[in-house]
């Protein structure tokens, strides 16, 4: 995870809450190394001798690398889950396309069967998917990065004004991992009988 090395937040994390155009950055893992592309298109692996002086030049902020140890390098819970058919309806209640990117999902549900924001009644029950057992845990209270185009960083902050008024700050639901494993694109999603 990046820390902030600058003089007021040194030690803290370092997210796109603080340096918006941390979104434009992707990563990717390559034969055991983590290769990070820069939105110019300037690439670096984690096995590179000089890689946290290039994150840090790339991203243009004091920073340090930290690897999280206990695992506990995201928000509130193990993953974020969005269901399509909910982003379809808030696009539509809005009344301009925004895309689903914009809500950081790890997992994201869409079928012919999808219902739009029927993933907020599943608080407590427990799911499968490829190998991986979750058990929903709670609504995702939405911060600013929504607000954050995925692809050109433009900012919307009247996107998350919207939220806030219409779905109570609201949307999409974390859950807790249960069994780890394997999660891949096409994957069915099943309830687990209590």
């Amino acid at each position: 995870m990046l820390v902030d090395d600058s003089e007021l937040r040194r030690g803290k994390r370092l997210t796109a809450r603080e340096l918006q155009g941390l979104l434009g950055f992707s990563a990717t893992f390559e034969d055991g190394a983590v290769a990070v592309v820069a939105p110019d298109g300037t690439r670096v692996r984690s096995d590179a001798a000089d890689f946290e002086k290039r994150i840090r030049d790339m991203v243009g902020h004091p920073l340090r690398l930290h690897e999280d140890e206990s695992g506990d390098n995201h928000d509130d819970a193990d993953v974020l889950v969005i269901n399509m058919e909910s982003a379809r309806a808030l696009s539509k209640e809005y009344g301009s396309t925004r895309s689903f990117r914009r809500f950081r999902p790890n997992i994201v549900l869409d079928g012919p069967d999808a219902q739009p924001y029927v993933e907020l009644g599943w608080v407590g029950k427990k799911f499968t998917v490829g190998d991986l057992e979750l058990e929903a845990y709670a609504p995702n209270i939405r911060c600013a990065i929504p607000t954050i185009d995925p692809d050109t960083l433009e900012v919307d902050p009247k996107f998350l004004r919207f939220i806030v008024e219409k779905h109570d700050s609201i949307f999409g639901i974390y859950f807790r991992v249960i069994k780890g494993g394997t999660v891949h694109e096409g994957d069915e999603w099943r309830s687990v009988a209590s």
